[in-house]
């Protein structure tokens, strides 16, 4: 079943819209104000946002560009609610990320007509990652292009969990989701507060994710996640694990091994030190790295200084 969540200042309205969602089949949660969404957006994970433009605390145009900042609810479905019907009010709603535009009052079969077309096209699009909500790979791909295109000098960072597939192969996949989940955090946490603005964020699938930043703040963003992740990843080890730093499993030839505590990989491609012409070449480059940083046995970065 997919979760609504309905952000109105007015009691009767969010009423009424929960019966009509309700009665549709839709599970609906709500909220009277941008603060209590945006809250509930986090507690919640709702597939879609019903969201009045016009309210008290925070409004809905506020409430959405505040989602549209997090890269972790970039892609969250919002329908935008307002009684006025100028073109600069639907105009604003929309260059902010909206994905509809209803003008109250409105019908009810109308209102679930565009309700039932955004899940649905939402729920075909196989770009966003479906366990911590990132853009995959087509978005990551056009990402990289657009900046190549238009000669925008870039640093793409990617980032690969070491010894996971052990602590998978322990712990059980709903763990390792818990530590998929836990990069992302780290990551985009990371990005805020060393990166830029229009910096992106990916997620290829697996354990493996990637950053898009300008030149000059890739290796603070590395620098800032290694400190992060590893201030953090051994929580998700049991207790005896995590005291005597390692796990005991099996490798991928079957046979039992010690694995340390995961650590992360980072390869910087960036275009200061490298032409790049194709996204096939950035991928190319960032595998090679890979390999160097991961012979660091702990969390590290190797950055292309070379100049070709």
């Amino acid at each position: 079943m997919e979760k609504i969540l309905v952000v109105d200042d007015e009691q009767s309205l969010r009423e009424m819209l929960k019966d009509i969602l309700s009665l549709a089949g839709y599970g609906v949660v709500t909220a009277a104000n941008g603060e209590e969404g945006l809250k509930k957006v986090y507690e919640e994970s709702p597939d879609l946002i019903i969201l009045d433009a016009s309210m008290p605390v925070l409004d809905g145009y506020q409430m959405l560009e505040r989602m549209r900042r997090d890269p972790m609810l970039v892609n969250k479905p919002v329908i935008m609610l307002s009684v006025r019907n100028g073109e600069f009010d639907e105009t604003r709603g929309l260059k902010l990320g909206a994905d509809d535009y209803i003008t109250k009052p409105f019908k009810a079969s109308l209102l679930l007509v565009r309700v039932g077309a955004i899940i649905e096209r939402k729920s075909k699009s196989m770009s966003a990652n479906p366990l911590t909500s990132l853009s995959g790979n087509a978005v990551i791909k056009s990402e990289v292009e657009e900046r190549i295109s238009n000669d925008i000098p870039f640093a793409l960072i990617y980032i690969d969990l070491n010894n996971f597939k052990s602590f998978n192969d322990k712990y059980g996949f709903q763990r390792g989701d818990e530590v998929i989940k836990y990069t992302a955090r780290v990551m985009i946490q990371a990005t805020r507060e060393k990166g830029h603005e229009n910096d992106f964020i990916g997620h290829i699938g697996g354990d493996d994710f990637v950053i898009v930043t300008v030149p000059e703040l890739a290796e603070p963003i590395c620098q800032r996640l290694i400190e992060s992740f590893d201030g953090g990843i051994a929580d998700y080890y049991d207790a005896a694990d995590r005291a005597q730093g390692f796990i005991v499993s099996v490798d991928r030839n079957n046979s039992v091994q010690k694995f340390a505590i995961m650590t992360v990989s980072l390869a910087i491609v960036s275009t200061v030190y490298t032409n790049v012409v194709h996204y096939g070449q950035v991928s190319q480059i960032a595998a090679e790295l890979k390999k160097v940083a991961k012979k660091y046995g702990k969390s590290a970065y190797v950055i292309n200084r070379r100049k070709e």
